[in-house]
């Protein structure tokens, strides 16, 4: 598999404050054009400065409560975040990203929060559903595995575009729905794999920085192994542990319960659905019902990785 490596990657501290209101970048993501004052080198560069969010600095008086190490809070300006070692975000109406970083907060920890948390906030004020989870495009059909961390979502991503099929999304998977379909929204050409995929991989790994200061976990970033077009979504694999390799198609009575589970929104609590909870449990139900659902059972460990690939893809194959 094909990784570049990053253009621009800086773990020290940086004095964010400072950051002249020029410096400013343009990029697509998610099927949004972007502005940024941050260089964000994950993402695709737009070819002109149109824009629909905008990723900016600001001083933010925040409602939260700075010794803790995370928190969150809805309020009517939009929704805040803080994060220890990194700072206060705001995010608002969809088309806005608002950052009050800590001094001693580096880059690579910041981009990491902008295009994880922040960004699923700012497409779930959008009007998507966002999954937790990894998504490729197999065949002219999204595939997205799901599941707790350290499962494997990534891995298994990577594999896949080894054998030739493409990435749309890993760790925040945005769909947008149709009354007939689901579609994956492609969101950038980066992987996030731990040090032990990357060597399975055949890769040596000072090939590929830290994705944050002191982690084993690596910034991979891709080329044609990124799609950039919306896909038809098919098949959700949920994630387990099993003794060899097996799909079962997931009981119905399971579904809502592992989609809600595994929605990225939830992991903020119920706070953030405040006057859409009809609409967020309306989007599951039109999910489980597009969507075929199943388990994907597989030991913990690499051993059993291309057989795991292969499995999904006649999978797939045989569902057509």
């Amino acid at each position: 598999m094909k990784i570049n490596l990053p253009d621009h990657v800086l773990a020290t501290p940086l004095p964010f404050k400072a950051t002249p209101a020029q410096s400013t970048y343009f990029y697509t993501a998610y099927g949004i054009h972007i502005g940024s004052d941050i260089l964000l080198p994950e993402l695709v560069v737009s070819p002109r400065p149109q824009v629909d969010a905008i990723v900016r600095f600001g001083g933010l008086a925040s409602p939260l409560d700075p010794s803790s190490p995370h928190s969150f809070q809805m309020t009517p300006d939009g929704m805040y975040l803080f994060w220890q070692e990194i700072g206060t975000f705001l995010i608002r109406n969809g088309q806005e990203i608002i950052i009050d970083p800590l001094p001693e907060a580096d880059e690579s920890r910041l981009r990491l929060f902008i295009l994880g948390a922040a960004m699923g906030v700012l497409l779930h004020q959008r009007g998507h559903f966002i999954l937790h989870a990894s998504a490729v495009a197999v065949d002219g059909v999204a595939v997205v595995f799901t599941g707790d961390k350290g499962w494997g979502k990534s891995t298994i991503a990577a594999a896949l575009c080894q054998r030739g099929h493409r990435l749309l999304a890993d760790d925040v998977v945005a769909l947008a729905a149709t009354e007939s379909e689901q579609q994956v929204i492609p969101a950038f050409p980066q992987l996030k794999l731990w040090l032990d995929a990357v060597t399975f991989f055949g890769n040596h790994p000072n090939d590929f920085p830290p994705l944050v200061p002191h982690l084993d976990k690596r910034d991979c970033r891709l080329n044609e192994e990124f799609i950039s077009t919306a896909v038809p979504l098919q098949h959700i694999f949920v994630l387990g542990r099993g003794e060899k390799v097996e799909i079962q198609r997931m009981p119905p009575q399971e579904v809502l319960l592992y989609l809600m589970r595994n929605s990225y929104i939830t992991r903020f609590g119920e706070e953030l659905l405040q006057g859409d909870r009809a609409d967020h449990f309306l989007k599951l139900t039109q999910l489980s019902q597009q969507v075929a659902i199943w388990r994907l059972l597989r030991p913990n460990n690499l051993s059993q990785l291309t057989e795991t690939t292969e499995a999904i893809e006649a999978h797939i194959a045989f569902s057509r």
